[in-house]
């Protein structure tokens, strides 16, 4: 008793291509993010203070 023909495989899933491989965004360490804030600020207030004068 069989209910079909075995040999034809079940179809598989529909491949989709991968993640694109172009450049990489690198996100910087969180040390080096704290800096850059810590740099920006001290600009800021050092540009108040030559404005003040």
């Amino acid at each position: 008793m069989t209910s079909g023909p075995r040999d034809s495989p079940a179809p598989g899933p529909v491949p989709r291509p991968g993640p694109e491989t172009g450049p990489m965004l690198r996100l910087l360490p969180l040390g080096s993010g704290l800096v850059l804030i810590g740099l920006g600020l001290g600009l800021a207030f050092l540009a108040l203070r030559m404005r003040r004068d």
